[in-house]
Protein backbone atom coordinates (compact mmCIF):
# COMPACT_ATOMS: atom_id res chain seq x y z
CA UNK A 1 0.00 0.00 0.00
CA UNK A 2 1.35 3.36 -1.12
CA UNK A 3 2.62 5.85 1.79
CA UNK A 4 -0.17 7.80 2.58
CA UNK A 5 0.21 11.66 3.57
CA UNK A 6 -1.15 12.26 7.54
CA UNK A 7 -4.20 14.28 7.42
CA UNK A 8 -4.10 14.45 3.44
CA UNK A 9 -7.67 12.15 2.86
CA UNK A 10 -10.91 13.75 3.23
CA UNK A 11 -12.89 11.81 6.13
CA UNK A 12 -16.16 9.28 5.12
CA UNK A 13 -18.98 10.98 6.42
CA UNK A 14 -21.51 8.44 5.98
CA UNK A 15 -19.24 5.80 7.33
CA UNK A 16 -18.10 8.01 10.55
CA UNK A 17 -21.73 8.68 10.81
CA UNK A 18 -22.62 5.10 11.67
CA UNK A 19 -20.41 5.17 14.87
CA UNK A 20 -21.98 7.56 16.27
CA UNK A 21 -25.19 5.44 16.21
CA UNK A 22 -23.34 2.04 17.49
CA UNK A 23 -24.76 0.58 20.51
CA UNK A 24 -21.63 -0.16 22.20
CA UNK A 25 -19.27 0.73 25.00
CA UNK A 26 -16.42 1.81 22.97
CA UNK A 27 -15.58 3.06 19.79
CA UNK A 28 -12.49 3.91 18.83
CA UNK A 29 -10.13 4.74 14.98
CA UNK A 30 -6.78 3.79 14.65
CA UNK A 31 -6.04 5.18 10.97
CA UNK A 32 -3.29 3.53 9.24
CA UNK A 33 -1.37 7.03 8.17
CA UNK A 34 -1.00 7.31 11.57
CA UNK A 35 -0.35 4.35 13.46
CA UNK A 36 3.38 4.27 14.73
CA UNK A 37 3.38 0.39 15.46
CA UNK A 38 5.07 -1.28 12.12
CA UNK A 39 3.13 -4.52 13.10
CA UNK A 40 -0.06 -3.66 13.72
CA UNK A 41 0.08 -1.92 10.76
CA UNK A 42 1.39 -4.80 8.79
CA UNK A 43 -1.22 -7.17 10.37
CA UNK A 44 -3.84 -5.42 8.85
CA UNK A 45 -2.87 -4.93 5.24
CA UNK A 46 -1.82 -8.62 5.47
CA UNK A 47 -5.98 -8.87 6.10
CA UNK A 48 -7.08 -5.86 3.30
CA UNK A 49 -4.59 -4.31 1.38
CA UNK A 50 -6.47 -1.24 1.26
CA UNK A 51 -7.08 -0.62 4.70
CA UNK A 52 -7.16 2.87 5.69
CA UNK A 53 -8.65 2.68 9.26
CA UNK A 54 -9.16 0.39 11.95
CA UNK A 55 -12.49 1.07 13.70
CA UNK A 56 -12.51 -0.96 17.43
CA UNK A 57 -15.46 -1.60 19.23
CA UNK A 58 -15.83 -2.71 22.99
CA UNK A 59 -18.52 -3.71 25.67
CA UNK A 60 -17.79 -3.94 29.10
CA UNK A 61 -17.68 -7.18 30.84
CA UNK A 62 -20.00 -6.75 34.06
CA UNK A 63 -18.06 -7.50 37.45
CA UNK A 64 -21.21 -9.23 38.37
CA UNK A 65 -20.38 -12.39 36.35
CA UNK A 66 -17.11 -11.82 36.52
CA UNK A 67 -17.20 -12.43 40.45
CA UNK A 68 -19.20 -15.64 40.04
CA UNK A 69 -15.87 -17.33 37.76
CA UNK A 70 -12.64 -19.55 39.33
CA UNK A 71 -10.45 -21.57 38.26
CA UNK A 72 -11.06 -24.12 40.43
CA UNK A 73 -14.18 -27.06 40.09
CA UNK A 74 -15.54 -29.27 42.58
CA UNK A 75 -16.72 -32.05 40.31
CA UNK A 76 -20.90 -32.56 40.28
CA UNK A 77 -21.10 -28.90 41.56
CA UNK A 78 -22.78 -26.34 39.78
CA UNK A 79 -20.41 -24.78 37.14
CA UNK A 80 -21.16 -20.58 37.67
CA UNK A 81 -18.69 -20.21 35.21
CA UNK A 82 -20.62 -20.87 32.85
CA UNK A 83 -22.85 -18.00 33.62
CA UNK A 84 -20.08 -16.27 32.44
CA UNK A 85 -19.48 -17.49 29.41
CA UNK A 86 -22.58 -16.91 28.40
CA UNK A 87 -22.29 -13.22 29.02
CA UNK A 88 -19.58 -13.55 26.91
CA UNK A 89 -21.33 -14.94 24.33
CA UNK A 90 -24.34 -12.05 24.49
CA UNK A 91 -21.65 -9.53 24.17
CA UNK A 92 -20.11 -11.09 21.10
CA UNK A 93 -22.93 -10.87 19.46
CA UNK A 94 -23.64 -7.39 20.26
CA UNK A 95 -19.63 -6.70 18.64
CA UNK A 96 -20.09 -8.44 15.90
CA UNK A 97 -23.66 -6.81 14.85
CA UNK A 98 -22.30 -3.60 15.02
CA UNK A 99 -18.78 -4.62 12.98
CA UNK A 100 -21.22 -5.85 10.32
CA UNK A 101 -23.03 -2.46 10.98
CA UNK A 102 -19.36 -0.61 9.45
CA UNK A 103 -18.77 -2.79 7.14
CA UNK A 104 -22.41 -2.50 5.77
CA UNK A 105 -22.08 1.32 5.29
CA UNK A 106 -18.50 0.72 3.78
CA UNK A 107 -20.03 -1.17 1.17
CA UNK A 108 -22.86 1.21 1.08
CA UNK A 109 -20.60 3.98 0.10
CA UNK A 110 -18.18 1.99 -2.52
CA UNK A 111 -15.54 0.50 -0.47
CA UNK A 112 -14.17 -2.29 0.87
CA UNK A 113 -14.58 -3.50 4.33
CA UNK A 114 -13.60 -6.79 6.35
CA UNK A 115 -15.58 -7.04 9.70
CA UNK A 116 -14.03 -9.38 12.33
CA UNK A 117 -15.22 -12.10 15.03
CA UNK A 118 -15.37 -11.18 18.55
CA UNK A 119 -14.17 -14.55 19.36
CA UNK A 120 -10.81 -13.41 18.40
CA UNK A 121 -9.03 -13.61 15.08
CA UNK A 122 -7.37 -16.72 13.85
CA UNK A 123 -4.26 -18.02 15.82
CA UNK A 124 -0.95 -19.52 14.34
CA UNK A 125 -1.03 -22.15 17.33
CA UNK A 126 2.95 -23.14 16.83
CA UNK A 127 3.38 -19.91 18.36
CA UNK A 128 0.06 -18.56 19.81
CA UNK A 129 0.17 -15.29 18.10
CA UNK A 130 -3.24 -13.98 16.25
CA UNK A 131 -3.28 -12.53 12.69
CA UNK A 132 -4.12 -9.23 14.13
CA UNK A 133 -3.98 -8.00 17.69
CA UNK A 134 -7.27 -6.72 19.02
CA UNK A 135 -5.77 -5.12 21.97
CA UNK A 136 -3.07 -3.49 20.06
CA UNK A 137 -5.37 -2.29 17.75
CA UNK A 138 -7.53 -0.74 20.69
CA UNK A 139 -4.33 1.01 22.51
CA UNK A 140 -3.28 2.60 19.16
CA UNK A 141 -6.84 4.01 18.74
CA UNK A 142 -6.72 5.51 21.70
CA UNK A 143 -9.41 2.98 24.14
CA UNK A 144 -6.53 2.44 26.82
CA UNK A 145 -2.74 1.08 27.51
CA UNK A 146 -1.53 -2.35 27.55
CA UNK A 147 -1.13 -2.94 31.35
CA UNK A 148 1.06 -5.65 33.11
CA UNK A 149 -1.30 -8.62 32.44
CA UNK A 150 -0.51 -8.66 28.99
CA UNK A 151 -4.38 -6.97 28.34
CA UNK A 152 -5.80 -3.82 27.25
CA UNK A 153 -6.41 -1.58 30.02
CA UNK A 154 -9.07 1.06 29.72
CA UNK A 155 -9.83 4.12 32.07
CA UNK A 156 -13.76 3.29 32.40
CA UNK A 157 -13.81 -0.18 32.30
CA UNK A 158 -10.12 -1.67 33.55
CA UNK A 159 -9.42 -5.06 31.19
CA UNK A 160 -13.00 -5.80 31.58
CA UNK A 161 -13.71 -4.92 28.38
CA UNK A 162 -14.59 -7.51 24.97
CA UNK A 163 -13.03 -6.05 21.82
CA UNK A 164 -13.30 -6.88 17.74
CA UNK A 165 -12.00 -5.15 14.86
CA UNK A 166 -13.38 -3.84 11.31
CA UNK A 167 -10.72 -2.81 8.84
CA UNK A 168 -12.00 -0.26 6.23
CA UNK A 169 -11.57 1.64 3.38
CA UNK A 170 -13.00 4.37 4.84
CA UNK A 171 -10.99 7.59 6.17
CA UNK A 172 -12.26 8.21 9.79
CA UNK A 173 -11.36 10.76 12.54
CA UNK A 174 -8.84 9.08 14.76
CA UNK A 175 -8.97 8.62 18.17
CA UNK A 176 -5.33 7.95 19.14
CA UNK A 177 -4.37 9.66 22.29
CA UNK A 178 -0.87 8.48 23.71
CA UNK A 179 -1.49 10.25 26.79
CA UNK A 180 -3.38 7.88 28.76
CA UNK A 181 -1.74 6.11 31.86
CA UNK A 182 -4.21 3.75 33.30
CA UNK A 183 -2.07 0.19 34.30
CA UNK A 184 -0.81 1.54 38.01
CA UNK A 185 1.98 -1.66 37.92
CA UNK A 186 0.69 -2.58 41.09
CA UNK A 187 1.85 -6.23 40.20
CA UNK A 188 -1.78 -7.68 41.62
CA UNK A 189 -2.17 -9.73 38.29
CA UNK A 190 1.49 -11.00 38.67
CA UNK A 191 0.64 -12.41 42.18
CA UNK A 192 -2.78 -13.54 41.55
CA UNK A 193 -1.97 -15.51 38.00
CA UNK A 194 -2.63 -19.23 39.34
CA UNK A 195 -0.14 -20.25 36.28
CA UNK A 196 2.37 -18.00 36.98
CA UNK A 197 2.27 -17.39 33.75
CA UNK A 198 2.87 -13.39 34.18
CA UNK A 199 5.94 -11.83 35.56
CA UNK A 200 7.89 -8.71 36.21
CA UNK A 201 8.75 -6.50 33.35
CA UNK A 202 12.00 -5.11 32.57
CA UNK A 203 13.29 -1.78 31.72
CA UNK A 204 11.92 -1.16 28.11
CA UNK A 205 9.03 -3.86 28.61
CA UNK A 206 5.40 -3.94 29.40
CA UNK A 207 4.45 -6.90 30.18
CA UNK A 208 6.08 -9.99 30.60
CA UNK A 209 3.47 -13.32 29.45
CA UNK A 210 4.44 -17.28 29.22
CA UNK A 211 1.11 -17.61 26.58
CA UNK A 212 1.96 -21.39 26.65
CA UNK A 213 1.79 -21.62 30.49
CA UNK A 214 -1.42 -19.20 29.98
CA UNK A 215 -3.24 -21.64 27.46
CA UNK A 216 -2.43 -24.94 29.09
CA UNK A 217 -3.57 -23.56 32.43
CA UNK A 218 -7.25 -22.05 30.79
CA UNK A 219 -7.61 -25.70 28.83
CA UNK A 220 -6.89 -27.69 32.21
CA UNK A 221 -9.21 -25.58 34.29
CA UNK A 222 -11.93 -25.41 31.75
CA UNK A 223 -11.22 -20.99 31.66
CA UNK A 224 -9.74 -18.77 34.13
CA UNK A 225 -10.44 -14.75 34.34
CA UNK A 226 -8.42 -14.03 37.25
CA UNK A 227 -6.29 -11.23 35.85
CA UNK A 228 -9.19 -9.61 34.58
CA UNK A 229 -10.83 -10.04 38.08
CA UNK A 230 -8.43 -8.71 40.52
CA UNK A 231 -7.26 -5.58 38.43
CA UNK A 232 -8.07 -2.74 40.66
CA UNK A 233 -8.15 -0.24 37.85
CA UNK A 234 -12.03 0.98 37.68
CA UNK A 235 -12.87 -2.05 39.54
CA UNK A 236 -16.30 -1.75 41.96
CA UNK A 237 -14.66 -4.68 43.93
CA UNK A 238 -12.17 -1.91 45.27
CA UNK A 239 -14.73 1.49 45.49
Amino acid sequence: MARIKKGSLKITQSVQDVLSGLDVDMVGVARLDEIKEGRLTEQAISLLPSVRSIVVIGMEIYAEFLDLTSPERIMGSAALNDLYTRHIEYLRGRLNRASYEIALASHRAGLKALPLSAQGPAVDGRFLEAVISYKHAAEAAGLGRIGMSGLLVTEQFGPRVNLTLCLTEATLQSTADESLRTCRFCNVCVGKCPAHALGWPKEGERYVINRFACRTYIDAAGGCTECVRQCPVASPRYK
